[in-house]
């Protein structure tokens, strides 16, 4: 197996288990305010902005490992953001009327994911030395 192979492979297993932990404290976030009695907007808003910051923090120190350029990271993670989740939303509206709400979610998540990982790996987190 090339050197790329096995890097690219523990980028992606590290990948996927910071987004695993992503998930339990945004989703953590949003159930503990929607018990609190928070409103469900503000909950789920406060609940995706905890998520995107452990998001960023575990792709630069974890995931990717990169530790210089957080300022320009930082605006490239947002841009990057915007575009995924902006894809997201338009592979769920267009696939939402042709099935289940359920899988047009799947699909629309894996979207964002597989994009979002590939703006981490090719644009946020490159060495620009």
């Amino acid at each position: 197996m090339s050197e790329f192979n096995r890097s690219e492979k523990g980028y992606l297993i590290r990948y996927l288990g910071a987004g695993m932990v992503n998930t339990f404290t945004g989703l953590g976030t949003i159930t503990v305010l929607t018990a609190l009695k928070f409103n469900p907007i503000a909950s789920n808003i406060i609940g995706f902005a905890v998520g995107m910051f452990f998001s960023f923090i575990l792709a630069k120190f974890f995931v990717f490992k990169k530790r210089k350029n957080t300022k320009d990271q930082v605006k490239r993670y947002a841009i990057s953001f915007a575009i995924a989740y902006g894809l997201n939303l338009i592979v769920l509206i267009l696939s939402k009327n042709h099935m289940h709400n359920a899988i047009a979610q799947t699909i629309a998540i894996a979207t964002y994911i597989v994009v979002m990982y590939i703006f981490m790996r090719l644009y946020i987190f490159i060495d620009n030395n």
